[in-house]
């Protein structure tokens, strides 16, 4: 059979240091291209979060998050650091997410040596290099979010697993470390233990009837930290058990998308489906189909996981699109021109195709994103630091009310102007999940009095208007509210309207003046005294203007990745185009030989 494989795996074995230089330079523009970038909320959101629980706060009373507390403990070092070395926060931590994921790359890449392809040094290269590529080239928006390191310490147990089915098996106190690291992905994500359920579930169905029932070591380390991690939980933040039962059940419903149109329709969704068909259509060619097997398991449940979420979030899908990319690659360096079936041809000539694609147009990007400030992330930086500088000038020290669904008005401007919000949650997200059946339907919203407010909504009333009133900021941050129209979304929220049905919170929007107005916030003062004010009181008046359209998250915004989408079509229809000029050079040159 003629192996495409064979040419590619032979060049690597040669130059095994290669690899590791490639890898070391995907790694290194990946990390340039995301210090470029503005920092994102929810980086400033873990570390504002560990910054305050190192200040005396009590987590999930004082700061209210519906994310189990792990990502804050781990953050907890970093900000620490940052403040004895007085190094800034944001390079630190995408500098420390880089080395965890490296470190993970290379123990993967040991794993894959020494029991996954023991015998096959190109094989274990190669995957490596794909590996890298998913961990960091694919990872771009989604560089140190949660499902980032997800990926990365579910690798080492995915692996030995595939080595489990290859016949060898690394040492018990190896195995249960790997547990440990799975368990420490599920503790940061607890939807991905589906992927862990759905793998081990495909291992026990594959091992002997001997075997099937057996507790392994990465069982047990897996099993035992996560029951280390709820004891942890109960005896040191029994809030959050307090806080996921009231306000999980609104969390689900805030943003809500329907499941079954995640699966369709989710981001990254053409790539993995695409990538699950060949690999049905392929798995006969594969040189090791029960890893690819494996893979396509892990690939369908971090999908189902993205998906149960029920959010349109990109990060959600990454690990679903990164290992979706892995299975791809290697389906396509095993798939043969003189495949029998018409369709395993065509599979694997679009496989190794767009493989070619993604890896042209990722590493174009981010070569450009390290190298070159966009018009657009100029203006965006620019924006930003003249809120800071506002906030910081304004403040006064003093913590800031910022009245806003999202926590993209919060973070990182907190993080860069160094103070503190004036209210436990990051963002008012209880306030549209309270009113999300309305904004999604496009119907208009009807506030409900306090006495008819379900409890989690009466809850988060109840905290922001205490809040509020204890603090009494200096400065408040408003996202400006839009008319009351269904095009409007979630900008048609009015929080003076809400909140100042209250007459004690009334009277303190009174005290406040409007100073100045940054983009989409209006900014508006504490007066010292009851003298004329300068600027207008935050008034509960309906809002008469229409928000900036903006596309939602996961959607094609064609002035946004049209050209990237493009140039991808277009390396995409010359890779084919030059495979099947080779095909047929090839072809020609054996009749010319066979005559």
């Amino acid at each position: 059979m003629n192996d495409p494989a064979e040419p590619l795996l032979a060049a690597i074995v040669r130059r095994p240091l290669a690899v590791w230089v490639i890898c070391s330079v995907i790694a290194a523009l990946s990390l340039a291209a995301e210090l470029a970038r503005p920092a994102t909320a929810d980086m400033g959101l873990f570390l504002y979060t560990a910054g305050r629980v190192l200040d005396g706060a009590r987590l999930y009373r004082d700061v209210v998050e519906i994310n189990p507390p792990l990502i804050v403990l781990l953050n907890l070092p970093l900000v620490l650091v940052a403040r004895a070395t007085r190094l800034p926060e944001f390079p630190l931590y995408r500098l420390a997410s880089a080395v965890v994921v490296w470190t993970l790359l290379v123990y993967s890449s040991r794993l894959i040596r020494r029991y996954l392809f023991t015998d096959e040094p190109g094989r274990a290269h190669y995957l490596t290099l794909l590996l890298c590529f998913g961990l960091f080239g694919l990872a771009r928006i989604d560089f140190g979010q949660r499902e980032h390191f997800v990926l990365a310490l579910l690798l080492p147990f995915l692996l030995l697993v595939g080595a489990e089915l290859g016949g060898r098996r690394p040492p018990s106190l190896e195995a249960g470390a790997i547990g440990i690291l799975a368990a420490i992905a599920v503790a940061l994500k607890p939807h991905f233990g589906l992927v862990w359920l759905v793998v081990e579930g495909f291992r026990r169905v594959r091992a002997s009837p001997a075997e099937r029932w057996r507790i392994s070591p990465d069982m047990a380390g897996l099993l035992g930290f996560l029951a280390a991690y709820v004891l942890v939980i109960w005896r040191f933040t029994p809030d959050y058990l307090t806080v996921a039962a009231l306000l999980g059940p609104a969390y689900a419903s805030y943003m809500r998308e329907p499941f079954a149109n995640l699966l369709v329709l989710g981001p990254g969704a053409p790539l993995i489906w695409f990538a699950l068909l060949a690999f049905v259509v392929l798995r006969r060619q594969a040189t090791r189909p029960e890893l690819c097997a494996l893979l396509a398991w892990a690939v369908l449940s971090c999908f189902v996981a993205g998906a149960a979420q029920q959010k349109e979030f990109r990060y959600h899908f990454y690990p679903a699109l990164a290992l979706a990319f892995v299975l791809l690659g290697l389906l396509a360096v095993d798939s043969a021109e003189t495949a029998r079936l018409t369709s395993e041809r065509v599979y694997g000539r679009v496989s190794r195709a767009l493989l070619v694609a993604i890896v042209v147009v990722v590493a174009g990007s981010t070569v450009f994103e390290a190298t070159h400030a966009s018009a657009g992330k100029r203006k965006q930086q620019a924006d930003l630091l003249e809120l800071v500088s506002a906030v910081r000038a304004r403040a006064g020290g003093r913590p800031v009310g910022v009245l806003s669904y999202t926590i993209e008005s919060a973070f990182p401007l907190v993080n860069y102007a160094e103070v503190r919000l004036a209210t436990r949650f990051p963002a008012l997200w209880p306030f549209a999940a309270s009113y999300w059946d309305s904004i999604a339907s496009g119907g208009a919203i009807h506030y409900h009095l306090v006495g008819e407010m379900p409890p989690p909504e009466r809850y988060f009333f109840g905290a922001v208007r205490e809040d509020l009133l204890a603090a009494r900021p200096n400065l408040l941050l408003m996202l400006r509210p839009a008319r009351d129209a269904a095009a409007n979304g979630l900008r048609r929220l009015h929080y003076v309207q809400y909140f100042g049905r209250d007459p004690e919170l009334a009277a303190l929007f009174s005290r406040y003046e409007l100073v100045e107005q940054k983009g989409e916030h209006l900014l508006y003062r504490r007066r010292e005294s009851a003298s004329d004010p300068v600027g207008p009181a935050p008034s509960a008046a309906p809002g008469t203007l229409d928000a900036k359209p903006a596309p939602q998250l996961g959607e094609i915004g064609l002035g946004q990745v049209e050209p990237e989408w493009l140039l991808g079509l277009g390396i995409f229809v010359i890779s084919l185009m030059a495979e099947g000029a080779v095909r047929r050079r090839r072809r020609a040159d054996e009749l010319g030989g066979t005559g």
